[in-house]
């Protein structure tokens, strides 16, 4: 329940208790002053809306960061261990490090000790977009270690992929009859009536921020991985630190990427509750990313961003395969198989990722500027 660092890392504070908290810092001895003392650190687990606005603050300061600005501050918040500790520690100390940090982001961004009851500046500030505007070709490249592309360019072999053959079916009513009755009964219930929700589709669009480079989809990614590795490895301090160290990677990297989104709201609230990323290459379609949060779990949008790829890849005549590409565990490989997405080692022989380039809604990148945006 505790992290332990040492000032490499750099865990570690001033221990003649100098508040630099608003301090303008001139030169980098300010750093030498720290001893060469580790800090322990009790985590607290409990994952309020108001730590996760904090902890986006910090990763938007990351975002921020000009590495030829004279901010002695700004390189750490690239470190996202001292993120999770300025975060989630409960008895850091307010003139370390990581603290201070965490005071200039909240400051920053005008959280304060409470962000709640802000009412419409609230929702303003949960999805205002915050992702660099990276151009289309960028955003290509950035997608294709996530679509397996180390196997199809035949560097080294990634983890097998849950394919569907789309070829033979006329409509997704088809693909449903092939379905165990359960997986039937459970689509039947993935509806945005019955479970009251909406889905909106979302273009990424090439030298834009991307459309999920939000609080309110970074939300979502968090409560996501927190809750899928609690259930893989149980409650931990461990499982949770980790969970937070991926969902702040995979924000990161899916908001580089190409693509679209499909955006789950809640129908009453209007409030974001999850996303699918989807990428599309040749003659397959990927189901890049899918992140929801605690309450969208409980409402099968899983279940129906699903029979929504699959209708969609059907209705195409440029798709053959739909790839759900690897899982994290041997339950969700199982599940997918119920669906009928066979878990295939070979994976490229029957998806094709090369014969053609991404696909784009017309005018997707239109306004991009410039080649090299």
């Amino acid at each position: 329940s505790t992290f332990e660092a040492v000032r490499a890392s750099p865990f570690c504070y001033n221990a003649k208790g100098k508040d630099y908290e608003d301090a303008e810092i001139e030169d980098e001895d300010f750093f030498d002053e720290a001893p060469n003392q580790p800090v322990s650190v009790t985590i607290d687990t409990e994952l309020s809306d108001d730590k996760l606005k904090q902890l986006f603050a910090w990763v938007k300061c990351a975002f921020d960061f000009d590495e030829n600005s004279n901010d002695v501050y700004g390189y750490y918040y690239n470190n996202m261990e001292l993120a999770i500790a300025a975060v989630f520690g409960n008895n850091l100390p307010k003139d370390s490090l990581p603290a201070t940090l965490l005071a200039r982001a909240i400051k920053s961004e005008g959280l304060g000790k409470q962000s709640a009851g802000r009412g419409s500046r609230d929702k303003e500030w949960e999805e205002r977009l915050i992702g660099d505007p990276i151009g289309k070709r960028d955003r290509e490249s950035a997608s294709l270690g996530a679509m397996g592309a180390a196997q199809w360019t035949g560097r080294w072999m990634t983890r097998p992929h849950s394919l569907l053959d789309v070829k033979n079916f006329t409509s997704v009513d088809e693909w449903v009859k092939t379905l165990p009755r359960g997986c039937k009964r459970t689509l039947k219930k993935a509806t945005p009536e019955s479970q009251n929700f909406t889905v909106a589709t979302k273009l990424i669009r090439g030298g834009h921020p991307a459309p999920h480079s939000s609080y309110a989809h970074f939300r979502c990614v968090v409560q996501h991985e927190v809750r899928l590795l609690s259930n893989m490895y149980g409650a931990s301090t461990g499982a949770f630190v980790n969970a937070l160290a991926e969902a702040i990677s995979r924000y990161i990297g899916t908001t580089r990427m190409a693509g679209s989104i499909r955006e789950y709201r809640d129908a009453e609230r209007d409030r974001v509750i999850g996303f699918a990323h989807e990428v599309a290459k040749a003659r397959t379609i990927r189901g890049q990313w899918f992140y929801c949060d605690d309450d969208a779990a409980k409402r099968y949008v899983w279940f129906h961003s699903v029979k929504d790829l699959v209708q969609r890849s059907i209705d195409d005549d440029r798709i053959d395969v739909v790839d759900l590409g690897p899982s994290g565990s041997d339950a969700f490989t199982e599940l997918k198989a119920r669906y009928g997405f066979e878990s295939v080692v070979d994976w490229p022989s029957a998806a094709d990722y090369t014969s053609g380039g991404f696909h784009y809604e017309e005018n997707q990148n239109e306004d991009e500027v410039g080649e090299d945006v």
